[in-house]
């Protein structure tokens, strides 16, 4: 569209970025395993103060250096407050679990109690819903008021919380789709886009022969901070199988011995080329996999991690197109992954419920509606 991009950030992953040709200007960002260290352990003070402060310094002074016309972040939790204090405009992507605006709990208090109890779909349990969802805000707000403070001391005219972090200042991309994570009271300049997935450009590994592999083909990844304990209890398991099986490791240390025609095994792949031909997908919850397996009509096992990935696996199996294992539960008894999806691949209701949302999916299209959006936005 002729305007000018340039990233900003510190991290092994820009190396994606400047492979294809853009700059990428330095930007502290904090350690990830700490910082998903943190999450994963269910930490609500996921980073400290002082971390906060050494990223809103940067920013701001990438701010400066570059002059760009619109700040476009993507999880950067201190972008609300830079762009603010350095008066430039700001779009951010995000999912709608992290918004105010999420019309289910990220942490469901009430779920211990039985449905035959109160119906999922009764007044009360919305207002239960209601509830939960004030509550979670409000403590998480409070634990981590670190943003509220700042807020404060810059005078800002939109105060920044905890909850709204990674929201867009002037304007909100949601990666997202209603019929998967609805919200409620969504502001005029939020906007469903849909999701944004990566479209990867690596060509096919020298054994890729889809034709000759034989079915069920089951595509394993977990992305690039699963936790390595997962494919050593993994290689449990395999050799008793009856499918084949891919996996794509995200890079991480993985004690697995690829077997001809039976495991194919890669740092990293083309996720919709492998998942366009696989029967079912085995992933961290993370959304942009579970995306990437709706767009192809296909079921998802969800082993998750973090708490986002929790959260879209509740969705995954409310509406029927894959099913979730705790990773506790999993590291103690790997069986419990091979029994489920024998399970998942014996009953079409999966695969059957994938494919509406694939149909859904067909009517986004969201880079172009992005970068229009993004485009109106700086003329």
């Amino acid at each position: 569209m002729g305007h000018e991009v340039v990233f900003a950030g510190e991290s092994s992953k820009t190396s994606f970025i400047s492979d294809q040709g853009f700059d990428v200007i330095r930007c502290y960002e904090p350690d990830p395993d700490l910082l998903f260290g943190n999450i994963r352990s269910g930490k609500l003070r996921f980073v400290d103060d002082e971390e906060v402060f050494r990223m809103l310094e940067a920013d701001i002074d990438v701010i400066r250096t570059s002059l760009p016309d619109i700040v476009l972040s993507d999880g950067r939790f201190t972008a609300a407050l830079s762009t603010q204090i350095a008066k430039v405009r700001h779009a951010a992507i995000v999912n709608v679990s992290s918004t105010e605006y999420r019309a289910l709990p990220y942490v469901p208090f009430f779920d211990w109690i039985p449905s035959r109890l109160i119906s999922r779909s009764s007044r009360v349990w919305k207002s239960l819903d209601r509830l939960n969802l004030s509550l979670e805000m409000k403590l998480f707000d409070n634990v981590m008021n670190i943003f509220l403070k700042l807020s404060r001391k810059y005078k800002l005219d939109r105060p920044v919380t905890a909850t709204n972090c990674l929201t867009g200042k002037d304007i909100t991309l949601l990666a997202d789709i209603p019929e998967y994570f609805p919200t409620r009271n969504l502001p005029p300049d939020y906007h469903y886009v849909g999701p944004l997935t990566w479209k990867s450009e690596i060509p096919p590994p020298p054994w890729w022969s889809p034709e000759t592999f034989s079915t069920p083909l089951v595509y394993v990844t977990m992305g690039s901070t699963g936790v390595q304990e997962f494919f050593s209890n993994l290689s449990q398991i395999l050799p008793s199988v009856h499918f084949t099986t891919i996996i794509s490791t995200g890079g991480q240390p993985a004690d697995l011995q690829a077997a001809p025609g039976k495991l194919f095994l890669e740092s990293y792949i083309d996720g919709d080329l492998v998942i366009k031909h696989c029967d079912l997908v085995i992933c961290h919850g993370g959304n942009g996999t579970i995306y990437q397996a709706l767009s192809h009509g296909k079921p998802v096992i969800g082993i998750p991690t973090i708490p986002d990935q929790k959260f879209n696996m509740r969705r995954v199996e409310a509406l029927g197109f894959g099913k979730s294992i705790d990773l506790e539960n999993f590291l103690k008894n790997p069986s419990l992954l091979s029994d489920m999806i024998k399970q998942v691949l014996a009953n079409p209701s999966f695969r059957n419920n994938a494919q509406s949302m694939q149909n859904i999916l067909n009517r986004y299209h969201a880079a172009t509606t992005s970068a229009d959006l993004l485009a109106r936005s700086c003329s």
